[in-house]
């Protein structure tokens, strides 16, 4: 569990890639001020900016980013995210913290197609490639709460094992965890565009080993020279928490047709994380980050009667 630590560099100078991103955003900044739009691949840029400036091991997301909403008919989700999170190697740094985690999710809803509407199974790719990529299983249900369908509930299970080698550091770990998410709409039933309120709270099973090396104290993770110097190995495990909560746009939601609508979602987490010094595991810690995610479905073009507008005929 490694970091390349800037402890001792400018956070504007810790890459080449950083200066870009700065260098985009400023420029963004300029066209707003002038009257113009910021495109939104710059927005994702602004969140990795945090993760970009230091090499990092290990993502960590504090959510799925599922919605709690069923889609109420067979389709599939597809969601790229910069989901709140950690890095594992920000375990073993002076002054732990959390980052937006890369994430790229496929969902399938059978709905009829199996008889039992809501259920979801899927998975996601968390991370980039200078922290590591791995696939992550999730399955889960989601339902409807009331008639008027303002309310929606869902559960979702997820694991996965991951490692990565970078230079002379690196981990491996198993996680296993489960999350549960409320959904409120907070406008009227739309076809076009509703607003949306989200909260959920996730527990992960977490066991991680890594090598790493240590500063001259031999307290916190620093960079390795070349050669390295100081390698030290590390386990880490636990459960960790965390919560998490978000304001979501729908659009398109409810039309008869194979596009199943789209979410754009702002998401916020604070959760609990393991912590490292000397190589020997210590009490967690707490962490907090923020997250955007953009999602659209497709599949069956007939959504099912909502509650609201059935009846029965009593005659």
């Amino acid at each position: 569990m490694k970091e390349r630590y800037c402890t001792h560099r400018s956070l504007l100078n810790g890459s080449r890639a950083r200066r870009v991103i700065v260098s985009q955003l400023s420029n963004s900044l300029s066209h707003r001020v002038q009257g113009k739009s910021i495109a939104p691949e710059l927005l994702f840029a602004w969140l990795a900016a945090a993760a970009v400036g230091c090499t990092t091991l290990g993502p960590m997301p504090a959510t799925t980013a599922v919605s709690a909403i069923p889609a109420g008919r067979a389709g599939a989700e597809f969601q790229l995210a910069a989901v709140p999170g950690y890095y594992l190697s920000s375990s073993v740094g002076e002054s732990p913290k959390g980052a937006a985690i890369s994430h790229l999710s496929l969902l399938v809803e059978p709905d009829k197609l199996i008889g039992v509407p809501g259920l979801i199974v899927g998975g996601r790719a968390v991370g980039n490639s200078d922290s590591g990529i791995y696939p992550e299983a999730m399955a889960g249900y989601r339902a409807v709460l009331d008639d008027s369908r303002r309310w929606a509930i869902g559960g979702v299970l997820f694991g996965t094992h991951a490692s990565t080698t970078h230079q002379s550091a690196s981990y491996s770990a198993t996680r296993i965890g489960a999350e549960a998410a409320v959904d409120w709409r907070a406008t009227p039933d739309s076809n076009w565009v509703e607003l949306h309120l989200l909260g959920g709270a996730s527990l992960t099973g977490l066991n991680a080993s890594g090598v790493y090396c240590l500063s001259a104290n031999g307290q916190y993770g620093v960079d390795c020279a070349n050669p390295p110097a100081n390698l030290t190995t590390a386990n880490a495990s636990g459960v960790y928490s965390a919560l998490n909560a978000g304001i979501a746009l729908d659009l398109g939601r409810h039309l008869p047709a194979i596009f199943h609508g789209g979410r754009v979602a702002l998401l916020a987490a604070a959760g609990t994380m393991p912590t490292v010094i000397g190589g020997q595991q210590q009490s967690a810690r707490t962490y907090g980050s923020l997250g955007l995610s953009l999602g659209f479905g497709l599949g069956a073009s007939e959504e099912a009667p909502r509650r609201a507008e059935l009846t029965v005929d009593t005659r």
